[in-house]
């Protein structure tokens, strides 16, 4: 049997609740920065914490190459990467992962 398990699922179903809400509001085709602040404002109001445009070191053979910005990390516990694309390739997965 494959099971398919949300880890932190009451946080993730508040997190997902917060994006419906702000796509039902300002819709599709918007710049990236405008659902970044909306995404915020949203989590203050739920009182949910977070981390915006989080600082993570990528390394290759142990060795630093650079830095990468996450659009959230909400509790030290879920990334949230948010893209105003109308489909989702394996780059940007590639890019969480």
């Amino acid at each position: 049997m494959n099971e398919t398990k949300i880890i932190y699922p009451e946080l993730s179903y508040k997190i997902i609740g917060v994006a419906f809400k702000i796509f039902n509001e300002i819709g599709f085709g918007m710049s990236e920065k405008f659902y970044q602040k909306a995404f915020a404002r949203e989590l203050d109001k739920e009182k949910i914490s977070y981390e915006k445009e989080k600082c993570i070191k990528l390394n290759y053979q142990d060795q630093n190459i650079g830095s990468y910005f996450l659009d959230f990390l909400i509790e030290d516990k879920i990334v949230i990467e948010l893209k105003t694309r109308p489909r989702f390739g394996y780059v940007h997965i590639k890019q969480v992962l």
